[in-house]
C-alpha cells in the first residue's frame, strides 16, 4: 500500500511526502528521507508521524489501513481539524485476548471468528472516544461466549 502527497512549504517548494507499507514495515519518505513508523498498539496498526516542513507542520496519521494527511491541523482529504490519536487502554487489550481464547475454546473457529469480529467494533468505539461502548461490548462478548459454549457443550453432551 503506498500513498503519496505534494505539499508546498511557505518559500513555495512543492515537498513529496509518501506512505509506504511491505514487508520491511511501514516507512514515511519525504523527498526521499526514508522514516521506519512504528505502531502503537499490538492488535491495531496506529502510527501518527510529525513531518517538519517550513512554514508546515503535517502529520501523518495511519490507523489500520486507513492513511491520512495533516498539513497545519487540518486533514487534507476532508478538510477536518487534525486530531492526535489516542492510546488504546490497556483493558481493551486484554479483554481483546481473553475473549479470543474463551472463544476458541468454548466454540471454536466461529467463537474465534465471532469475537475477532467484534474485536473490531471495539476498537473502532474505543478510537472513537466511546470506551464505554468498547467496554460493554466486550463484556456482553465474553457472557455470550461462555453461555453459548456451556449451551453447545451440553447439547452436544445430551446427545
Amino acid at each position: 500500500m503506498e500513498r503519496i502527497w505534494t505539499v508546498t512549504d511557505s518559500m513555495g517548494n512543492p515537498h513529496q511526502i509518501k506512505f509506504k507499507r511491505g514487508f520491511g514495515g511501514a516507512k514515511c519518505i519525504v523527498d526521499g528521507d526514508t522514516y521506519k513508523m512504528k505502531s502503537r498498539n499490538w492488535v491495531i496498526w496506529m502510527a501518527d508521524h510529525q513531518i517538519s516542513i517550513p512554514g508546515a507542520e503535517c502529520n501523518l496519521v495511519v490507523i489500520g489501513n486507513k492513511t491520512r494527511l495533516a498539513v497545519n491541523g487540518t486533514y487534507l482529504e476532508d478538510g477536518t481539524p487534525y486530531e492526535p490519536i489516542r492510546n488504546i487502554p490497556l483493558w481493551l487489550n486484554v479483554l481483546t485476548l481473553l475473549n479470543l481464547i474463551i472463544g476458541w475454546f468454548f466454540l471454536g473457529a466461529l467463537g474465534f471468528v465471532v469475537t475477532i469480529l467484534l474485536d473490531l467494533l471495539s476498537y473502532k468505539m474505543s478510537l472513537k472516544r466511546k470506551n464505554s461502548v468498547a467496554l460493554v461490548i466486550q463484556i456482553v462478548l465474553m457472557v455470550g461466549m461462555i453461555v453459548g459454549g456451556i449451551a453447545v457443550q451440553s447439547a452436544l453432551g445430551n446427545l
